[in-house]
């Protein structure tokens, strides 16, 4: 049994490249799809244009785009997910996460437990610090220093070679208790940085101080009993 997967792009632009990610997706048998603040206008031409083409060349990436949901954050996106991986060229920006390679991926996929949620951020700008603040870790595919960057739909197709094709495989039961969710940390996250807030005052870290807080939660690798715990904790008296 191979690891169930989750395309999440952040912000697309370009209704092709939609398609073509929805299309690579279909090669490898994937079918869910997730869109993070896609701009209407071309979530609708996607939509439109790869009906019309789906007769002749991608009849099954049709059923991917159509199943596709659309949502307003990356949390909200990845709220079934066990874990996020982010992917970035890493040309602009410092990483604030740990890098792992294509190869790595797979194996460190497995030992999640659940679905892989796996984030591609716009054409434009990529992912940014807060998308990849979500993420366990990010997936660099390695290219030429004078090209970078690639596009959405074949960095799609090349992840979804690495994790479904080449099958990294689920970790086995009870090698360890599953982490915290996605979610689940961002809640967290919104408690302690409000209670941060109220007593920090003038001196709160703003976003950067959020994004610590949520890494370090993420590699704290917390389960679920941890959690609740720190939120039993959180919400005593001071």
């Amino acid at each position: 049994m191979t690891i169930p997967l989750k395309i999440i792009l952040v912000k697309p632009r370009n209704p092709d490249n939609i398609g073509a990610a929805a299309r690579a997706m279909a090669n490898f048998g994937l079918s869910e799809l997730a869109l993070v603040n896609a701009f209407d206008s071309d979530w609708q031409e996607a939509v439109n244009c790869w009906r019309r083409e789906a007769s002749v060349s991608a009849i099954d990436s049709m059923e991917v785009i159509d199943s596709a949901r659309l949502y307003a954050s990356v949390p909200e996106a990845a709220a079934d997910c066990a874990v996020l991986f982010g992917t970035s060229s890493l040309h602009r920006l410092k990483p604030e996460r740990d890098v792992v390679t294509l190869a790595e991926a797979p194996a460190l996929a497995g030992e999640a437990g659940g679905k892989v949620g796996v984030l591609f951020g716009s054409e434009k700008t990529g992912l940014t610090k807060e998308d990849l603040s979500f993420c366990r870790a990010i997936i660099n595919i390695p290219t030429r220093e004078k090209q970078p960057s690639m596009n959405l739909g074949q960095a799609v197709a090349i992840v979804a070679y690495e994790l479904c094709a080449r099958g990294g495989k689920p970790a086995p039961s009870g090698r360890h208790a599953p982490d915290a969710p996605p979610a689940e940390i961002e809640r967290v996250t919104a408690e302690i940085c409000a209670k941060l807030k109220r007593e920090a005052g003038p001196h709160w870290g703003g976003e950067a101080q959020a994004r610590a807080v949520r890494r370090g939660l993420i590699d704290a690798r917390l389960t679920k009993d941890a959690m609740n715990a720190l939120k039993l904790l959180l919400r005593g008296r001071s």
